[in-house]
């Protein structure tokens, strides 16, 4: 919906150089296009019942709309948010009312006064570049977008922690973190210009790269998974003869920002490029406690040994990817109600213990260790499962909000790795009841040789599952453990 509007007799003109010199004008402020709030409600509405007027809206009837000053026009965007553009000498775009006298004048002052610090920067604005303008009190926030560079700027120096930006490691990292910003800007505002068709072009093959990138690599750079990647492709592909429609103009802009962002994750085009997601580039101290790993890896069975370093290759550099999030949380669910099940099979195993000579110290202790794998399946399910949908930015937050600079992710592993931890100690406490009750029947030695037995099934079955490093130690201590051959003489 768009309309371009010219004043009539009624409407009172905003004197630009009177607001310039009258009104009271506060400070000019620097802003990000992805921090104008636009997502905020400012305040709430209440709804009402009016007079349904006689032939009200019919296309018969002349009803005059609201007038706009010269030059400006007003649109809706495709999200349903209304904004107003201005393509006169100096484009302007803002989504105060400016329907109202005084928000008019007051946009008009500022649109002047930018124009004069522009001057004074000795910066031409040219008709490839829009300002942006949000009132805020006496003040105003602004930023200038550039069509031609895919970019935006400002007219003072700044620090790039003060603007909201990440720190950097070239002028050219930094182009590209405004570019991601800049991409905000035109699917913010998306109706009133077009993009070039070469533009859909591109982005149509980075998607069709990134597919083939993750149909052959588990550890493509890409941010979305195959499914993701085919489902863009296809719709992009699908608007090449609807590339100058708004609504267009707004998804395209949107996927061009997310990929600009990726880019300036993955440092795209710099000499430290990342190029696989396990790959870390920053320079890094490790001061990370090492001797807690033992004793949890002992306790857990060396499950908290791989959650760690599964969270240590999601979170490389601190930066996570929403599909490798996702299918981790799910599978740590899964894992858990699997814990729940099985533990809860073990205590209904324990009728058993009411009609075999058992003992009953082991028979409690087991099975208050399956009952403390269902509490914490039960406790980490809840706290974790809003987790499974989770975007990108709230997967950061929440890998933030638990690792530690002493312990980094040792305490969340250990504490993800408790329900199968106490099933496995539960299954052995159980089980040992065995010689229990094989005790009560054969002598000690018979018992003791039945122990020895299960014990090298066991060690059999780790070492045919160990891995190639493991193996060799075996080896090792196999030949210390067998007998010596005596040498045999020479024959004289």
């Amino acid at each position: 919906m768009e309309y371009s509007l010219v004043p009539s007799s009624n409407y009172q003109q905003p004197n630009v150089h009177n607001a310039v010199g009258h009104l009271s004008l506060g400070s000019l402020h620097a802003i990000l296009p992805q921090a104008t709030g636009r997502y905020d409600v400012p305040k709430r509405v209440r709804r009402q019942n009016i007079t349904v007027e006689p032939g009200m809206f019919a296309s018969s009837r002349d009803d005059s709309p609201t007038y706009l000053p010269p030059s400006w026009s007003f649109t809706v965007h495709p999200e349903g948010k209304p904004y107003f553009y201005s393509e006169g000498q100096v484009s302007v775009v803002t989504e105060c009312n400016i329907h109202q006298t005084a928000v008019a004048e007051s946009i008009a002052a500022w649109t002047a006064h930018v124009g004069k610090q522009a001057t004074d920067q000795e910066i031409n604005l040219t008709d490839s570049m829009e300002i942006y303008l949000q009132l805020e009190g006496d003040d105003c926030n602004y930023y200038i977008a550039d069509h031609a560079t895919q970019t935006v700027f400002w007219l003072t120096s700044d620090e790039s922690d003060d603007l909201g930006l990440s720190p950097v490691v070239s002028r050219s990292h930094m182009k590209q973190q405004l570019q991601a910003q800049y991409w905000a800007h035109v699917e913010n505002f998306c109706n009133h210009r077009r993009i070039d068709p070469s533009v859909l072009e591109e982005l149509i093959q980075i998607f069709s790269h990134g597919l083939a990138d993750n149909l052959t690599s588990s550890l493509s750079t890409f941010p979305y998974d195959s499914a993701a990647t085919e489902k863009f492709l296809n719709l992009l592909t699908a608007s090449r003869t609807r590339i100058h429609e708004g609504y267009t103009v707004a998804f395209v802009a949107r996927l061009w920002g997310l990929i600009m962002y990726n880019r300036f994750e993955t440092h795209y085009g710099q000499e430290q490029a990342r190029l696989s997601r396990d790959a870390a580039i920053f320079v890094e101290e490790n001061n990370e406690v090492q001797w807690t790993k033992i004793p949890a890896s002992i306790i857990t069975f060396k499950t908290s040994e791989t959650l760690n370093c599964r969270f240590n290759s999601l979170f490389v550099d601190q930066f996570v990817y929403a599909n490798d999030w996702s299918a981790f949380i799910k599978s740590s669910i899964a894992d858990w109600q699997q814990s729940t099940i099985a533990s809860a099979a073990l205590i209904m195993f324990h009728i058993f213990c009411f009609v075999l000579p058992v003992s009953p110290a082991l028979a409690y202790l087991s099975a208050m260790l399956a009952s403390l794998s269902i509490l914490t399946s039960m406790f980490l399910i809840h706290r974790h499962e809003n987790l499974v949908n989770a975007t990108a930015a709230s997967a950061q937050d929440f890998l933030l909000s638990v690792i530690s600079p002493k312990f980094k992710f040792q305490s969340i592993a250990l504490a993800f790795s408790l329900p199968r931890a106490f099933f496995l100690q539960a299954m052995i406490v159980f089980f040992s009841q065995l010689i229990v009750i094989v005790r009560q029947f054969v002598t000690f030695l018979a018992a003791a040789f039945f122990v020895a037995i299960i014990c090298c099934i066991f060690l059999a079955v780790h070492i045919a599952t160990s891995s190639e490093e493991l193996r060799p130690i075996y080896s090792s201590l196999f030949k210390l453990l067998s007998p010596k051959e005596k040498p045999t003489e020479s024959a004289v």
